[in-house]
């Protein structure tokens, strides 16, 4: 056995058996007779391939997205999702399109959790995106200190045309990006329609003051008979969830 790939594997086998809280990395090191060093070297691999989260600097870690991903399964245990679960069926259910709870991981756009509307045409969104391409990802980003947006943007660079069309193709990409996102920040709200047809919409979420998340609804442009409705269903859905935040953490 590769005892690296075996060590790496007894990390993620404590994490899981922890799921429900984040573990330091003295407590990782000390619970499997490792190295603190190695053990913090192994981690920053299984972190930037997305199969560790760590929610803020020297904070513990957990189980990361990408190990939910690939059983298929929700982040049932992530705080978010436990709150805000039935606010994202109902907004779902009430517009009959795809709504979602995002965040951003590892410099990612993660679909915590998603609904599936009764139509013939659905939208299925990517459950890891750029963060930049994602109308819940830039609403989240609009939300961040400078001090974070700037850390962001030298670890990811600034977004491609493609990514963001109108920002990355423009001749001042950077201060395009600062524009549109302080724009962002003052209505409130994030809304895109792409060049594949798709409309969307995403509301902010805080905990302790900070963005902690997004509610976003995606679906064709044909079907967005009003979009002040759609809006409008968003942002009361965040509202609602905002709430739940200030009582619950």
């Amino acid at each position: 056995m590769i005892r690296s790939v075996g060590k790496a594997l007894d990390i993620l086998e404590l994490l899981s058996a922890n799921e429900s809280r984040e573990v330091s990395l003295t407590e990782i090191a000390s619970a499997l007779s490792m190295d603190v060093g190695t053990c913090a070297n192994l981690i920053k691999t299984l972190r930037l391939r997305g199969y560790v989260d760590q929610s803020a600097p020297r904070s513990g870690y957990r189980i990361g997205y990408r190990l939910y991903h690939l059983s298929g399964r929700t982040i049932e245990n992530d705080f978010l999702t436990k709150i805000a679960r039935t606010d994202i069926e109902a907004l779902g259910e009430s517009l009959n399109e795809c709504a979602l709870l995002s965040v951003i991981r590892n410099d990612r756009r993660i679909v915590l959790m998603s609904t599936t509307p009764d139509r013939e045409i659905i939208v299925r969104t990517t459950f890891d995106k750029s963060v930049y391409k994602a109308c819940t990802g830039r609403m989240i980003l609009s939300c961040y200190t400078q001090e974070h947006l700037g850390q962001f943007v030298n670890r990811v660079g600034l977004p491609s045309g493609e990514e963001w069309p109108g920002v990355g193709d423009s001749p001042n990409p950077e201060s395009e990006l600062m524009n549109a996102l302080v724009e962002i920040k003052r209505k409130g709200y994030a809304s895109d329609r792409d060049s594949h047809g798709i409309a969307g919409f995403a509301a902010p979420l805080f905990k302790d003051g900070h963005v902690c998340g997004s509610v976003g609804v995606y679906l064709p442009v044909e079907r967005l008979k009003d979009p002040a409705i759609v809006l409008e269903r968003v942002l009361s859905c965040a509202s609602d969830i905002n709430e739940k935040l200030k009582k619950k953490y």
